[in-house]
C-alpha cells in the first residue's frame, strides 16, 4: 500500500505544475491578441507552375503572460480571388504587453498569380479575407482557436526575388 501511495505522489508532483497552469490560465481573463497590421508582402520564389508568396501579420498581445505559437494555417483571399493555404514559417515566441509577428507563406498558381496584376494592386486598397487556425500554448500545453479576418489594405512595397 505504501508503494501505491509512492507512485501516484511522484505522478502528482509532475502534474502538479500543469494542474496550477490551468488553474492560473483558467483564474485570468484572456484577452485575444489585437490586430495592428499586414506588411511586408513579396514573392519568395517564382517558378513555372507556381509562385510563392509570404506576407507578415502583426499583432499586439495584451495579456500578462507570454506564449509561443506553433502552427498557424489560414485560406486567403485577395479581394475575391482564392489564393490559396498560407502556413506559418517558423514557431514564434510571443512576450506578455508586446507585438510580435507571424510570417505566412502559400503556393499560388502561375495563373492566379498573373490575373492578379501585381501593379495595379500597389496603387489601391485590397480586400484581404483569411479562415483559419492558429495552435497557441504556454508549458507544452496547446490549444488550436480557430479565426476569421477580414480587413481593407494598402499592398505597397511589393517586392520580387532576386
Amino acid at each position: 500500500m505504501h508503494a501505491i501511495c509512492f507512485v501516484w505522489t511522484m505522478r502528482f508532483k509532475k502534474l502538479l505544475p500543469y494542474l496550477l497552469l490551468i488553474l492560473l490560465v483558467g483564474c485570468t481573463k484572456i484577452k485575444e491578441p489585437e490586430f495592428r497590421r499586414v506588411d511586408n508582402f513579396h514573392l519568395k520564389n517564382f517558378g513555372l507552375q507556381q509562385a510563392v508568396i509570404a506576407f507578415n501579420v502583426h499583432y499586439f498581445n495584451p495579456n500578462n503572460f507570454g506564449v509561443t505559437v506553433k502552427e498557424a494555417a489560414a485560406d486567403v483571399y485577395l479581394d475575391t480571388i482564392y489564393l490559396g493555404k498560407f502556413v506559418q514559417d517558423s514557431t514564434i515566441g510571443v512576450n506578455k504587453n508586446a507585438e510580435f509577428s507571424i510570417p505566412l507563406s502559400g503556393a499560388v498558381s502561375l495563373q492566379t498569380v498573373l490575373s492578379l496584376n501585381l501593379q495595379e494592386l500597389s496603387q489601391r486598397e485590397v480586400l484581404l479575407k483569411a479562415n483559419g487556425s492558429v495552435k497557441v500554448g504556454k508549458a507544452g500545453i496547446f490549444i488550436t482557436k480557430a479565426f476569421t479576418y477580414q480587413g481593407k489594405h494598402r499592398i505597397e512595397d511589393i517586392s520580387f526575388p532576386r
